[in-house]
């Protein structure tokens, strides 16, 4: 039996002791050399603490690596919005809501009023050409605040057919007969305009229409006594229609005698 051997005893034994305990085995030589190598490396290992050394690392420094700060990552802010400031948002986003929804419903009753205006006044343009087309019997009735009727050949047989147009809700239609300026409501007095075989009328109708939204401008269609429409225009100026100079005309006055 070999005696046991630590680490700490290879060191204090002398090589002269390692040779004679392991003398007398066979392997003794062999097991020389292996315990002479243990107490190498035993000796090694003490030097190295000496000096301050951990597995060939300096202590001093080992202990830096262990306890090198780490950086830690950054967290967001997650403090979020207070209430106060919700309803400034939800303050601030209501009031220009109102405002855009008020401009949209402006601008949209003010687009319905300028097609109103303008199928007026192609249905009495319509009415014109149907009249001097059909030597006369066209006309278009302003008898209703919300509608009108138009007396055309729709059919194109000959004779003459009312439809009746509605204005879009909100709009309202009103007539004056220059110079005056007194609104007429055409549903306690209606008025006909009738265009005759030349495609002209009797007078100068100022037709109106008006939207009930506040802020929204009105239209106007004006019928001249010649059968000329414009639209928002102002009427100024003779409204009758003028007098030829000369309403007969005979054979012989105002005509020379001829020489052959």
């Amino acid at each position: 039996m070999l005696p046991q051997v630590t680490m700490n005893k290879v060191s204090n034994v002398t090589q002269n002791e390692i040779l004679n305990v392991f003398m007398g085995n066979e392997h003794g030589i062999a097991l020389a050399q292996v315990v002479c190598i243990a107490r190498f490396w035993a000796s090694q290992r003490t030097e190295g603490k000496q000096l301050g050394f951990n597995n060939g690392v300096p202590s001093r420094m080992d202990k830096q690596i262990m306890n090198f700060p780490q950086k830690q990552p950054k967290l967001r802010s997650a403090a979020g919005f207070s209430v106060v400031e919700l309803l400034v948002v939800i303050a601030v986003v209501a009031i220009i809501s109102t405002i855009a929804l008020t401009s949209f419903q402006k601008s949209n009753r003010s687009f319905n009023l300028a097609g109103a205006t303008r199928n007026l006044s192609t249905y009495l343009e319509k009415a014109r050409v149907d009249s001097v087309r059909r030597h006369g019997g066209a006309s278009v009735d302003i008898n209703s605040t919300s509608s009108y009727t138009a007396n055309i050949d729709f059919s194109g047989t000959g004779t003459s057919t009312a439809r009746t147009i509605s204005l879009p809700a909100g709009t309202s239609l009103s007539y004056t007969l220059p110079p005056a300026t007194t609104s007429i409501d055409p549903s306690a007095t209606p008025i006909t305009i009738t265009y005759d075989w030349r495609g002209r009328t009797t007078s100068t109708v100022l037709l109106t229409l008006t939207d009930s939204t506040a802020g929204v401008a009105s239209s106007t269609v004006v019928v001249g006594p010649a059968g000329d429409l414009s639209t928002d225009t102002t009427v100024t100026g003779p409204v009758t229609t003028p007098t030829p100079q000369n309403s007969t005309v005979t054979t012989t006055t105002g005509i020379k005698s001829m020489q052959y």
